[in-house]
């Protein structure tokens, strides 16, 4: 899955390797202004926000369904 011809066929965005070009003409993923890796701690402190994104998010796609991904507690561990 990783191997840079597999990376090349498949378009679902970017790749996770730095030395796959993009296809459909995208740019790669920092070279856009809103990509900020460094602010991403940053927004993660301003929990209001999160949440207020998290809802936005929920009400055009829905809530989230499932169990939680293995090896992460979740929101309520242990419950």
């Amino acid at each position: 899955m990783l191997s840079a011809e597999r990376q090349q066929a498949a378009f679902n965005g970017w790749s996770v390797r730095t030395d796959v070009t993009p296809a459909g003409g995208l740019k790669p993923i920092w070279k856009y202004p809103n990509a900020h890796l460094d602010g991403f701690p940053r927004f993660m402190a301003d929990r209001a926000e999160v949440e207020r994104w998290k809802q936005t998010f929920a009400l055009y796609i829905g809530e989230v369904k499932g169990d939680p991904t293995p090896g992460w507690l979740g929101l309520h561990p242990g419950a």
